[in-house]
């Protein structure tokens, strides 16, 4: 197979049946998710708060949201380096942390439980690994399984797998956070049945998704050849899809990818715009939503500016100035679910725009052996924390 002459979509479709595997996904989270919402600890918490490092992290913010409208709770995303370091000085019995690594093995993830363990907060892990560290520290586990994909080639099949491992993340904060609304009598199980419908239908469809854009998606990467920098902008569960679509440029390709708040480019990164001119590369994360309408006026700013501005949306009737580009997803799905969806054109440009750079091998690899993730410090008192 040459990588640089490939459709994607189909590689697309193969992660969602045999590396995602929806029915045993669905199954061993509602028993892990069941088990842990039966704790009192847990459904008479208090306030939550969840941390994770890169991927995590960004499935912990587009889910922050929902979390707290389905379950009446406060609920917080933070980084795993401020929950664990900044964080956990300040907690109490009636805490809950909920730390998220698909491996395990993230030092900032076990060092999250362990001290807010020290502090008698409830801890939780989110996890791929029922042997690693973080499922043997942590109070309660939720599972989340997805398997290797080695039927994809060699030089781009470990791309597909991290982006099933961040589906998997979403549907196990997702579904913890409807089966906690219904144990609280926020939500009823009627809507957590509806919603966890929605949330399976849009896994579902991204194989579909991927082929109709693709199209639009290889155009826009010959187009955008030997840019260094991108931003992805978003707000509310959009702002965890925008750090995550643009990580997936500086850990793949790499360039610069840099994600953004919407409000926040029209203070600060306006002034790059104006400055760079089409170097600016703006990809905007429009669902529909609390922040379409404002999402059109920063697409309007950044032209304005002179920059380029790529809008992902699914508004087919909605009139949005000129962009360079615009990828319409074609989804009614709601707000509070689109980082299911609202990922996939960036994963999609970064392996058009590594096919066309002629990069052999995506996304890179670490020469530390991941010790700088996995092998570094981990403290497990809290004691000495301000």
């Amino acid at each position: 197979m040459n990588f640089h002459d490939h459709e994607f979509a189909g590689d697309t479709a193969y992660a969602i049946e045999h590396s995602l595997m929806l029915p045993r996904l669905r199954s061993v989270v509602a028993e892990h998710v069941a088990a842990a919402v039966a704790d009192p600890r847990v459904h008479s918490a208090q306030r939550i708060l969840i941390g994770g490092s890169g991927d995590s992290w960004f499935a912990a913010l587009g889910v922050a949201p929902a979390f707290r409208r389905w379950t009446g709770i406060l609920t917080e995303a933070k980084t795993a380096m401020e929950l664990a370091r900044y964080e956990t000085p300040l907690l109490g019995p009636r805490d809950l942390v909920i730390s998220v690594s698909n491996s395990g093995s993230s030092s900032r993830a076990r060092e999250t439980v362990l001290l807010a363990k020290d502090r008698g907060a409830t801890t939780l892990g989110v996890t791929g690994s029922m042997s690693g560290a973080l499922a043997r520290q942590a109070d309660l586990v939720v599972h989340r399984p997805v398997d290797e994909v080695p039927a994809l080639p060699a030089q781009y099949g470990r791309c597909f797998l991290n982006m099933t491992e961040y589906l998997a993340v979403l549907y196990a904060l997702y579904a913890l956070a409807l089966a906690l609304g219904v144990k609280r009598g926020h939500i009823d199980s009627a809507a957590q049945s509806a919603q966890l419908a929605a949330i399976e239908r849009a896994m579902l469809s991204q194989a579909e998704i991927a082929a109709r854009i693709e199209p639009g998606i290889t155009a826009l990467a010959r187009e955008l050849a030997g840019i260094d920098t991108i931003w992805a902008l978003g707000a509310g569960p959009s702002r965890g899809t925008a750090q995550y679509s643009a990580a997936k440029f500086h850990e793949q390709m790499p360039i610069n990818g840099i994600g953004v708040d919407l409000e926040e480019w029209a203070h600060l990164e306006y002034f790059l715009t104006l400055q760079w001119g089409r170097r600016s590369v703006a990809l905007v994360i429009a669902p529909p939503g609390n922040s379409l309408d404002r999402a059109r006026e920063i697409v309007q700013g950044i032209g304005a500016a002179g920059g380029r501005a790529i809008v992902v949306d699914a508004s087919a009737g909605e009139t949005f100035p000129p962009a360079c580009a615009r990828v319409d997803l074609g989804s009614d799905l709601d707000e509070w679910l689109s980082p299911l969806v609202y990922h996939l054109p960036a994963q999609l440009l970064v392996l058009h725009m590594a096919a066309e750079a002629a990069i052999d091998h995506i996304p890179r690899r670490r020469n530390d052996d991941a010790w700088l993730i996995a092998k570094g410090i981990v403290r497990d008192t809290a004691r000495g924390l301000g």
